[in-house]
């Protein structure tokens, strides 16, 4: 088969709504892209916990919220509601979640034929679509973003379901090499791997004046600014940065960082412990917590920055750092996930060995040191758009539907 009259059926957990249009942003980004290929059409299924509207538990009423179903931005989007008791669900999450799915993958089959099932997160949409792909006999692809490559495996409930999953794909996708490495580690068919990491819409983020971007911000134009966006999590390294600034001031007394994002959504919010180290270490007046902004200003804070900075303790494929990359902006960043993909030491930045205040001080004094071509840097993400990657992912269909694995095992949720 070719594109010429492909039918897939996307399963996500993590999918845009008009409730939160930047949750799963990434996965949007790429399955639009897929389907403005000739032919291609796609439906989503994005699997939600069933959860009470208690105001008093934010994670319930933000799942109590999400439509049952809508059309974003022109894809179609189901969130069937399936049972996750606190704590103990995420151990049976596929188990919990393959019935709901199956029933609207039964439903949407009977009006959309699908030829393909693409599955966003190895654990847990992709073992569960796994059991969806065997009982209509169609190829499932799988793409491994972050955690549930890097950490769920060594967990042994969760790895067992992982591994399973791997051996029935028919092809898998990593988003860093880090990512697709794990696959093969964990029992992957190393010639149904590839590792294709996230696009950047390069329209969007391109290079503008930084004088012109701080001051449509109102930010000062003569200091030093470092960046960092991401939600307000111990893991994106906020308090690793402003640690490290007390060393940075001594040989660069002008420098100041800029946090953009808001409270931490899906995850402790570490708010809290940000604002108190920075009052503990007197930066009040070195620090902006400039909170949520919209994502077309984001082109602005980007061209603002001399350097962007991310000090996170794990990540799949960072649209951040591709966001500011494509802005011509250098980086410094820890060596997780696509980071190390991205980040070239002395051409598009500098890798941090280590994630300590110490090693990021070092690093970042550095890279503020010396001078970047910025055209150098935007040239090299050219061709990262996400049109590109979807030409890339769809060689991996097609692969996948040229060369399916055996279905005679019993695959997925049930051990």
């Amino acid at each position: 088969m070719t594109n010429n009259d492909l039918k897939v059926l996307v399963v996500s957990a993590a999918f845009p709504s008009t409730v939160d249009p930047t949750r799963g942003i990434f996965v949007y980004e790429r399955i639009r892209a897929l389907s403005n290929l000739p032919g291609v059409s796609v439906r989503v299924i994005s699997p939600t916990p069933w959860a009470p509207g208690i105001r008093s538990i934010p994670k319930f009423e933000y799942f109590s919220k999400l439509p049952n179903s809508e059309v974003f931005h022109g894809i179609t989007v189901d969130r069937p509601r399936y049972p996750l008791p606190p704590k103990i669900g995420g151990y049976f999450h596929p188990q919990l979640m393959s019935g709901s799915l199956l029933s609207a993958a039964r439903r949407i089959h009977t009006q959309f034929q699908f030829d393909l099932v693409d599955a966003h997160w190895v654990y847990p949409s992709g073992a569960a679509a796994a059991k969806v792909a065997r009982q209509f006999n169609v190829p499932v692809c799988m793409t491994g973003r972050g955690e549930d490559m890097t950490r769920f495996p060594s967990m042994p409930m969760k790895g067992k379901s992982i591994r399973r999953a791997l051996r029935a794909a028919d092809a898998l996708i990593g988003v860093s090499r880090q990512i697709s490495q794990a696959m093969i580690q964990h029992g992957a068919e190393a010639e149904r791997v590839t590792t294709i990491a996230n696009g950047v819409d390069i329209e969007k983020f391109r290079p503008l004046s930084s004088r012109a971007s701080r001051q449509r911000l109102g930010l000062p134009t003569d200091r030093k600014i470092l960046l960092t966006v991401g939600d307000r999590l111990a893991l994106k390294g906020f308090h690793v940065v402003i640690e490290s600034l007390p060393q940075i001031l001594q040989q660069h007394p002008d420098a100041m960082y800029v946090c953009v994002g808001g409270p931490g959504r899906h995850g402790r919010d570490y708010s809290d412990q940000i604002q108190a180290l920075i009052q503990r270490l007197g930066l009040q007046d070195r620090v902006m917590i400039a909170g949520p902004q919209d994502h077309d200003s984001l082109v602005d804070w980007y061209n603002s920055a001399d350097l962007y900075v991310l000090a996170s303790s794990r990540e799949g494929s960072p649209n951040v750092l591709l966001e500011a990359l494509a802005c011509g902006t250098p980086a410094v960043a820890t060596t997780v996930g696509g980071a190390t993909d991205e980040v070239i030491d002395g051409v598009t930045g500098f890798l941090m060995e280590q994630r300590t205040s110490e090693t990021a001080a070092n690093v970042i004094t550095k890279a503020l040191g010396r001078t970047w071509d910025r055209q150098a840097i935007r040239a090299g993400m050219e061709q990262r758009s996400w049109a590109h990657t979807a030409h890339k992912v769809m060689k991996h269909w097609e692969f996948a539907l040229a060369h399916p694995t055996s279905r005679d095992e019993q695959v997925v949720t049930n051990g």
